[in-house]
């Protein structure tokens, strides 16, 4: 039986205002089932994870996976899980803005209320010309009121801290530069991954202000507890591919356990059962 779901507007609605005050954590979907998993728990909203997506496909991350089964996967999600859903839309799948402004597009009509554009090109791993990541960002805002939804969160992504581009001091300027620009654009999110550290995660959340600051979990990084986030000033926070690599790390831990010749099998009575996932799949079908 499909769970009821609100109207996209509404939605959309509901999690735009999730960007008002406070700090949320948004945890990011790679299927449908963890998609459902992240409702059951009760967040009150879904990111997807392109890497994770490219890695369940058996792809590498960076847009390897191709826009068809992007779209397919993360417009399941949204249309089998009444929650709001916003997309990560890598790169925007081309460099101009009529790419993103497509994108956004189509991501409207594949039922979701949000998308991350990155501001780094995918062929050559550096940063779109400034006055063009603004164009697009400013594109993709405009696709969204064209498309009837103005409440359509667009998360501008800008790179320069997370490869450290020019040095921590000058990759921080630049970061700030561009996410300020994004949101004047019209963003409602900024988004600057590689920010772990408390006080450059509130030193950045002061520079871009009113903007609010979104930064990401990742594998191998320390994070401050959510209520030191909290007072920093972030206010979105998301797991990225965190959550699906700890799967995965989960399972190659217990593989090489079960590798020794004095292998047990308590695992099995600790996982959701085949009944269980049945539910949930049938709940989210």
């Amino acid at each position: 039986m499909t769970a009821q779901h609100p109207s996209q507007a509404e939605k959309a609605a509901r999690f735009a205002a999730l960007h008002k005050d406070g700090c949320f954590i948004l945890p990011n979907a790679w299927d449908v089932p963890s998609a459902g998993l992240i409702a059951e728990a009760g967040f009150p909203a879904i990111a997807t994870t392109s890497s994770g997506i490219a890695f369940a496909g058996g792809l590498p991350d960076g847009e390897k996976i191709g826009v068809e089964r992007m779209f397919a996967m993360v417009a399941e999600i949204a249309r089998r899980v009444p929650l709001p859903v916003t997309g990560d839309l890598e790169s925007g799948y081309g460099p101009t803005p009529d790419h993103v402004a497509a994108a956004v597009t189509r991501a409207i009509r594949s039922g979701m209320v949000g998308a991350n554009i990155e501001d780094t090109d995918p062929e050559t791993r550096k940063l779109f010309d400034f006055d063009l990541s603004v164009a697009r960002i400013r594109a993709g805002v405009a696709a969204a009121k064209a498309a009837g939804l103005p409440d359509f969160v667009l998360n501008a992504r800008t790179d320069p801290v997370l490869f450290n581009m020019g040095g921590p001091e000058a990759a921080f300027a630049e970061a700030a530069k561009r996410a300020k620009a994004y949101h004047a654009a019209g963003a409602q999110s900024v988004f600057v991954p590689g920010l772990f550290a408390e006080d450059a995660i509130a030193r950045m959340a002061a520079a871009i202000a009113p903007a609010p600051l979104n930064v990401m979990v990742s594998t191998g990084q320390p994070m401050p507890p959510l209520e030191n986030l909290r007072r920093a000033g972030l206010r979105r926070l998301t797991l990225g591919g965190s959550l699906m690599l700890a799967t995965y790390g989960f399972t190659r831990r217990l593989l090489a356990d079960l590798a020794k010749p004095e292998a047990g099998f308590s695992y099995a009575t600790d996982g959701i059962t085949h009944m269980d996932m049945t539910k949930l799949v049938q709940k989210y079908h």
